[in-house]
Formats: C-alpha cells, sequence, structure tokens
C-alpha cells in the first residue's frame, strides 16, 4: 500500500474528478515521447497560462491508464505528492521532513512505475516562495535519474529559476505548448459540449460553439485559448440553466444571444453592440453624433466611417480600432467627440482615459505611463496609461495637447499605434488592439489646409504622422452653430434644476444672449458653463438659501430690455400664465418687495462709450482716481496751482528714458516763463496762479550778470507753448551735443 500522501492521477480519473481530456493528442504523444528516452528524460511543459499544460498532463495520466502509449509506457502511472496533507500532519519541522523523506523514497523505490507532476517550480528550485526543504530532498533524486517527472512552468520562472541552475537544465527536455487555433479549440468544445449538456440539462448546436470560438476570439484578447472559449461556453451553459430553474425561460437551446451577454459583462460592451444586430445606428451614426457635436460635419463623416468599418471587420486586427489626431483651437468640440464616440461604441462616455499631455512634458513622466521599474517605489501599482488599459481594455485613449508631450512619449507610441501593445514596467504585454487612440493638438489650427500639413511635418515625425488612420480638422464654430450648442448645455441645466425640485425656462432672446456672447469671448464652447455658473446657477442658488424659490414656482430666465446681460424672474402658480414684459425683475415677484438677491455678477462691458478719461495716459488717469478717493475732484473753476516746467529750444525730452535732468539757465527760464504769461493772457485764458511753489528756489543770480551761452539768437521768437494739464511731472530733459 502506497503512502497517503501520494495521490494517483489514474485513481482520480475513476473517480470522476478530474476534467475530462478531448484533442492535444499531438502534445501529449511528444511528452510520451521525451519519458522513452535515456537521457533527459523528464518534459518541462512552458507556456503561459490558460493554454492546457496541465490538461495535457492529465490526458498522459489517462492514456497511460487506459493502455492507450507505447509497451514499454504501460503500467506506469502518473503521480503526485500532497504537500497541504502532510504539512497538516506534522506537528513539527523533523516530522514534516521525515514525511517528506518516506514520500521521495517510495517514489525512488517504484523505479520509474511512478512518474511525478510536478507543477510548482519550488520543488526543484529555489524560489522566493517555495518551500526549501522540498528541493532539498527531491532535486539530487531527479538529477541521478532515481525519480522521473513531468514538470510544467511558465516561461519567466523557466528562465528565472531553471536557466540558471546548469544541473537542472541537464536533465529536463524543454517543450513548449503552442496555443491553439480556433479550428483545434471548436474540436475541443465539441468534446466538451455532451457533457455540459448532461450536466446542465441544455442543448448546445454547433453554431453556438463556433460562436463561442469566434466571439472570444474578438473580444478576450487577453486570454488565450482554449481556455477563454471553455470559460465562455461553460458560463453561457450556466446562466441558461439558471433561467430555466427560475423559470424566466422555457427554451432549453443555448443560442448566440446567451454567448453574446457573457461577453457583455466580461467586457463591458453592450450586447446589441456584441452581436452587430443594431446596424440602423451604424447607419445613423453620424446623426447620433451630431446631435452632441455641432458644426464639424467633415469630422463627425471621418469618425463614423472608421466605426463602421471597425464594425465590419475589415479593419486590421493587429492594430488598435482607430488611431485619430483632432487639430483645432480649443472650444471647438474635439474632447466632446472622443466622449460622443465613447458613448455610441461602449454606452457609456466614461469609458474614456484621458491623458493630459501637459503634464508628460519631462522625461522621466514615461515612468508613469508605463510604470516605474522593478526596485522603485509604485512598482506594485502600474503605470498611468497600462494599468487602466489592462483592467479595461475595451475603451477610449485620449491624449490631449499632444503638441506639450516629450519626444521619449512620442517614441513610445510609435508601437502602441503600429502594433497595438506596450510592455509596462513589471513585463507585462498589454494590449491595445480592442482601444480607439485619439490625439488632438493645436498645431496648424490656424492654419490654411494646404499648409497645415506642411507645418505637421516640422512638429512631428513623419513615422509618427504616417502611423494615425486620420489627421481630422476641426473649424472654428460659425455664429449659427453657437444657438444650438448652448441649447444642449442650457438645457443641461434644466434637468439638473429639475433633479432639485424647480422648473426652469428661457426665453429665446436669452438663449440668444448667451450665444452672443461665447461668439464674442472667442474662447469656443468651455464660456457657456461659465456664463451659465455666473449668470444663472450662482444667483439662483443664493435664491434658494433664502427660501425665495420653490417647486410650484416658475424660474424664468429672460434678457430685458434696459439692462444688460440676463435677468432670473420667479414666476408664483398664479402668475405662470401672464404674458411677462421684459422689463419684469426679480423684486416684483418678492413677497415682502425686498431684494435679498445677491450683487449682478460682473460682466464684460462691450462696445461702451462714456468714459472721459479713456483718451488720458495711464499716469494722467491714476492721479484723478487717486484724488476722487481722497476727497472728490476740484471743480472745474476753482483755482489751482499748477507747476509749469518750460522747455527752451535746443532741450529735448527724455521722459521715460531714466537719464538725469541738467539744471537750466536761469535767464533762459526767466524769458520762458515771461513769453508763456504773455501768450496766456493774448489768448484770454482765465487767470491761473502760475507762481512756482515755495519749495521751488529761486536763482539769486541776475539775469543779465551771468553769460549764457547756450541761449538762442535774440532774433528768434519762442513758439508759444500750449497748457499741459494738470498736475504735470516735470519732463527729464538734456541738452542737444
Amino acid at each position: 500500500m502506497g503512502s497517503k500522501y501520494i495521490i494517483d492521477y489514474a485513481e482520480k480519473l475513476k473517480k470522476g474528478e478530474l476534467k475530462q481530456v478531448v484533442g492535444r493528442k499531438k502534445e501529449i504523444r511528444r511528452v510520451m515521447h521525451i519519458l522513452l528516452r535515456d537521457m533527459k528524460s523528464n518534459p518541462m511543459l512552458l507556456g503561459q497560462t490558460g493554454l492546457g499544460k496541465t490538461s495535457i498532463v492529465v490526458g498522459v495520466a489517462a492514456a497511460l491508464a487506459a493502455g492507450d502509449c507505447p509497451p514499454k509506457l504501460r503500467g506506469r502511472t502518473i503521480v503526485g505528492v500532497d504537500i497541504a496533507t502532510m504539512m497538516i500532519d506534522s506537528k513539527t519541522q523533523a516530522e514534516y521532513e521525515d514525511h517528506l523523506k518516506e514520500a521521495f523514497q517510495e517514489l525512488q523505490a517504484a523505479k520509474g512505475e511512478k512518474i511525478l507532476f510536478i507543477n510548482d517550480l519550488g520543488f526543484l528550485a529555489m524560489t522566493p516562495n517555495g518551500n526549501h526543504e522540498i528541493p532539498k530532498f527531491l532535486k539530487p533524486k531527479v538529477l541521478d535519474g532515481g525519480i522521473q517527472c513531468v514538470v510544467e512552468a511558465e516561461l519567466n520562472a523557466y528562465k528565472m529559476y531553471i536557466e540558471t541552475d546548469p544541473d537542472l537544465m541537464s536533465c529536463l527536455q524543454t517543450m513548449y505548448i503552442e496555443e491553439p487555433t480556433p479550428a483545434e479549440t471548436t474540436d475541443i468544445l465539441r468534446g466538451i459540449a455532451p457533457k455540459l449538456e448532461e450536466k446542465y440539462g441544455i442543448k448546445i448546436p454547433d453554431e453556438v460553439l463556433q460562436r463561442a470560438v469566434s466571439m472570444s476570439a474578438r473580444y478576450v484578447k487577453s486570454r488565450l485559448f482554449p481556455e477563454k472559449a471553455l470559460d465562455l461556453l461553460d458560463e453561457a451553459a450556466t446562466g441558461l440553466m439558471m433561467a430555466l430553474d427560475e423559470g424566466s425561460t422555457k427554451d432549453n437551446v443555448l443560442n448566440d444571444q446567451h454567448v453574446a451577454n457573457i461577453v457583455s459583462f466580461w467586457t463591458g460592451i453592450p450586447m446589441d453592440k456584441v452581436g452587430s444586430e443594431d446596424k440602423q445606428k451604424l447607419i445613423d451614426l453620424e446623426n447620433f453624433i451630431g446631435r452632441r457635436v455641432i458644426g464639424q460635419p467633415e469630422a463627425i463623416s471621418v469618425i463614423s466611417g472608421a466605426v463602421r468599418r471597425m464594425k465590419s471587420g475589415l479593419q486590421d486586427p493587429n492594430r488598435p480600432l482607430g488611431t485619430f489626431l483632432f487639430i483645432g483651437t480649443t472650444g471647438v468640440g474635439k474632447t466632446e467627440l472622443a466622449k460622443a464616440l465613447s458613448e455610441f461604441m461602449f454606452d457609456d462616455e466614461t469609458a474614456l482615459l484621458r491623458l493630459d499631455m501637459s503634464e508628460y512634458m519631462e522625461k522621466s513622466s514615461v515612468a508613469r505611463l508605463l510604470g516605474p521599474p522593478p526596485g522603485t517605489p509604485g512598482y506594485e501599482q502600474g503605470g498611468v496609461l497600462t494599468e487602466a488599459v489592462r483592467l479595461r481594455p475595451y475603451q477610449v485613449v485620449l491624449f490631449d495637447e499632444l503638441e506639450k508631450a516629450h519626444s521619449e512619449i512620442l517614441n513610445l507610441m510609435l508601437q502602441l499605434l503600429d502594433e497595438g501593445r506596450l510592455t509596462d514596467g513589471k513585463g507585462v504585454t498589454v494590449d491595445f488592439r480592442n482601444t480607439i487612440v485619439i490625439m488632438t493638438s493645436n498645431l496648424g489650427a490656424n492654419l490654411p489646409r494646404y499648409q497645415r500639413m506642411e507645418f505637421l511635418r516640422k512638429n512631428l515625425r513623419p513615422e509618427f504622422l504616417a502611423r494615425i488612420d486620420d489627421i481630422i480638422p476641426f473649424h472654428g464654430l460659425a455664429e449659427e452653430n453657437l444657438l444650438a450648442i448652448v441649447d444642449i448645455h442650457l438645457n443641461k441645466f434644466v434637468k439638473r434644476a429639475k433633479a432639485v425640485g424647480l422648473r426652469a425656462e428661457l426665453t429665446l432672446e436669452a438663449r440668444k444672449w448667451f450665444a452672443d456672447e461665447v461668439f464674442i469671448a472667442k474662447n469656443g464652447v468651455r464660456e457657456i458653463k461659465r456664463l451659465i455658473q455666473h449668470h444663472i446657477e450662482n444667483p439662483l442658488s443664493v435664491l434658494m438659501m433664502y427660501d425665495k424659490v420653490s417647486g410650484e414656482d416658475l424660474i424664468k430666465i429672460i434678457r430685458p430690455k434696459d439692462k444688460k446681460g440676463v435677468e432670473i424672474v420667479v414666476l408664483k402658480p398664479e402668475d405662470q400664465n401672464k404674458q411677462l414684459e421684459e422689463a419684469v425683475t426679480v423684486e416684483r415677484k418678492m413677497e415682502d418687495n425686498i431684494d435679498d438677491r445677491p450683487p449682478p455678477p460682473p460682466t464684460f462691458k462691450l462696445n461702451e462709450s462714456g468714459d472721459e478719461y479713456a483718451d488720458l495716459p495711464a499716469w494722467k488717469r491714476a492721479a484723478l482716481m487717486a484724488a476722487k478717493q481722497q476727497g472728490g475732484m476740484p471743480a472745474e473753476n476753482t483755482p489751482h496751482k499748477v507747476i509749469k516746467v518750460p522747455v527752451i529750444k535746443g532741450f529735448k525730452s527724455t521722459l521715460g528714458k531714466g537719464l538725469g535732468m541738467p539744471k537750466m539757465p536761469a535767464a533762459a527760464m526767466a524769458r520762458e516763463i515771461a513769453a508763456e504769461e504773455a501768450a496766456e493772457k493774448s489768448a484770454a485764458v482765465p487767470p491761473v496762479p502760475e507762481t512756482p511753489p515755495a519749495a521751488a528756489p529761486v536763482p539769486e543770480t541776475p539775469p543779465a550778470a551771468a553769460p549764457v551761452p547756450e541761449t538762442p539768437p535774440p532774433a528768434a521768437v519762442p513758439a508759444p507753448v500750449e497748457t499741459p494739464p494738470d498736475i504735470v511731472p516735470p519732463p527729464v530733459v538734456h541738452v542737444d551735443e
């Protein structure tokens, strides 16, 4: 009698504890071939998870038990070691090691009749998470040929622990397991379908098997055949069984819709789009997107054609579903089109991964997208881009303001756009073939069409532009488009008001005012949200805080004739049928006739005149405003002192140039002052005292006593000088050389 820690796979097959293996004849025969060898007679099955490596070993065990094997292998069995039970039964470390010795001695005594199945490399190599006692006892017996084994491993673990051990490499024969083709996977499903029919009490037509294979191949690209097709069929059959048990259906035949529902649960794609049955929506795609994106018919047409190409199956399966570059100024609908596309493809506009490239202007930001390398902080969390797509492979990826990204990120995107995959910091390949990649940029947005591509080629590399499906220009919004866009955003406000129990309406003139303001602001559609917040939501929220608005009232936003902007009018139930005059204000509708509204929001006064200081220089306006704040402006006829500094001929002003002011000759100053006084009297100007202030020094030297070499000739008459403005600062002058 064998040890209780030895698991016989032949016995488990007889008891029905192992799944039936269908297909894989070639791989099973290859394992038997290696087992018969004299050297390296220990096969090692290498491959990713989901390829069916364990199923191949079970198939070998079933063939040996049934005698369907070469004569020299008959009588042999595949066994395993129950380490978990062994550890539970061991009270001490010494007792555990005794159990290990006993089990491996039993296998060695069988002299090849019992072939050990190892599905954990920790049995042979010192792995971090492995049990270090097992390799000490097992590895020497495998190396000297005392125990024959079949090993299963993934490629990464094999390279890390086996390739670095020459002794193990000398006794193990590697055998790479390839992913089965769709045709081979269909044959596997055909072999398993009868067992599922018996277990669930349903019928599975052959066309449903083929449908499960094709849909898993198209929509579940992160997993491998045959596992993903088997899981899809099993879950669809389970769902039909539950529906039969609950009485929600009487049809026990599995159909395509059951399979499509499971794919919808797995990927988040709406079931009607998985089945591609709603062709009318694809035909009317321009109208669907056009309800959200206004004034961009060319962009909508290009995107719609690309989506229909994807849905028809003509798209290259080894690239993303679509790669587009949107060129246009801010606020013309680039991001809105990406959201509309996400809503159509996945029935969820939040299925949009938006990356603002202004955050990735440094070379080090590449690690943020892919994830830090091993040994650095944040390695376990993964990259912002790769981790998001790995968890949700069906979504729109938006790279906003592409021209701001570092050149290393643009190089990284070459592989994404061409092959539809990226390798993250952990070495895991992330599949982008189910994503739609959209990039936005302002490069050349204001240039004519014939100059735009040349400008793009100067700023973006040719190999990058060659990998983009379409470069779509976005035009500036015309004035007639703005009213429709304003209506979309105002309707959203009305819905938000309805959600909090309020009824709101806007007159046509009020809507036109919003459109005019957006057109003047030149900031695109983003200006609408600011205007709605400033002129409607802010004052309305204050009215709600003061309980001036109830659910029975009608909130009407109008555009009065005698005021700028719009006004909020609260109509009580008895007044709601009356025709509103344009001058109706909120105060008339309040019960206490007290204006409790907040102050009117600040707005830009456009094309208005009346600023009497508009033509004055900046220093003059500042002086007048300061005087006004300190005590008001002086009356027009109030005498006031004016300090005048005459400029004689031969002097040139250097005001603002930061140069020093040389002294003016006393005689020249006296003559200039006298000439100005005479000119003012002849012009009948009201007398204004022109005496310099007391603080100003008076030259003591008589004019005749001092020689004045700079004085102009006596025959020259100084030109009359205009009266300078009030509070004129003295100019800085210098003598011409």
